[in-house]
C-alpha cells in the first residue's frame, strides 16, 4: 500500500463551482507544500481515470466529501469513491470531512452522517451569505492543513521494520529498524 499524503476531494460534477472555491482557500497550504490536493480535474487526457482515481483514493490521508443531492445520487461516487474512503477511515485513520453544499439527505445517510461535517446540514452553504461561506472555506482548509500534518506525523512514528528478537532463557524483544536504516541490495555493476 503507498503512503497516505493527499487530500481527495469527492464531489459531483453539479457541484464544481464549490470545487473551485475550495481550492482557492487551500492554495496557499498547496504553495507552502503543506498539502496535496487532488481531485479528478487532474486527470490528464489519455490518462486511465478510473485508475487514477483508484490511485488517488489509496493515497488520501484526508477525504473532503462536497455534499449535496448531486453528491448522494451519483452511482459513481457512491459504488466507486465512498466504500474505501470510508474503509480508510476505520482501518487506518483517514479524516472525512463532509461539507454540505445545498440541502439533502446527508443527516439520514448513516454511513455519511457519523463525521462531522464542516458546517451543520442546517446551515448548507447555499443558504449562507457570501462572508459566511468564506469562514467555513477557511475552517476546512485549516483542518485539512493540521488533519495531513498529523496523518504525517503519525506515518513517521510508525517503525517501517520490526524484527523479533529471542533470549535463551525466554525473553523476547523487538527491534525496530526504521526504514533509512535497512540495507538495499546493491544493483549489478
Amino acid at each position: 500500500m503507498s503512503k497516505r499524503t493527499q487530500v481527495f476531494v469527492s464531489y459531483s460534477h453539479a457541484d464544481s463551482e464549490h470545487l473551485l472555491r475550495m481550492k482557492v482557500h487551500l492554495r496557499p497550504y498547496e504553495r507552502k507544500g503543506q498539502v496535496d490536493l487532488w481531485a479528478d480535474t487532474k486527470i490528464k487526457s489519455g490518462q486511465n481515470w478510473r485508475q487514477e482515481i483508484e490511485a488517488a483514493l489509496d493515497r488520501a490521508a484526508v477525504a473532503v466529501l462536497l455534499v449535496s443531492a448531486d453528491f448522494l445520487a451519483s452511482d459513481f461516487v457512491v459504488e466507486n469513491e465512498l466504500p474505501p474512503l470510508l474503509e480508510a477511515a476505520q482501518a487506518e485513520g483517514v479524516l472525512i470531512l463532509p461539507v454540505i453544499l445545498k440541502p439533502c439527505a446527508f443527516g439520514t445517510t448513516k454511513e455519511l452522517s457519523q463525521f462531522q461535517a464542516v458546517n451543520p446540514p442546517s446551515s448548507a452553504m447555499i443558504s449562507l451569505g457570501e462572508a459566511e461561506r468564506e469562514s467555513i472555506w477557511v475552517k476546512l482548509a485549516k483542518s485539512v492543513s493540521e488533519a495531513v500534518q498529523e496523518f504525517s506525523l503519525a506515518d513517521a512514528d510508525e517503525p517501517d521494520a520490526r524484527i523479533p528478537l529471542f533470549g535463551q532463557f525466554g525473553w523476547a524483544a523487538e527491534l525496530v529498524v526504521p526504514e533509512d536504516s535497512l540495507m538495499r541490495p546493491r544493483p549489478a555493476s
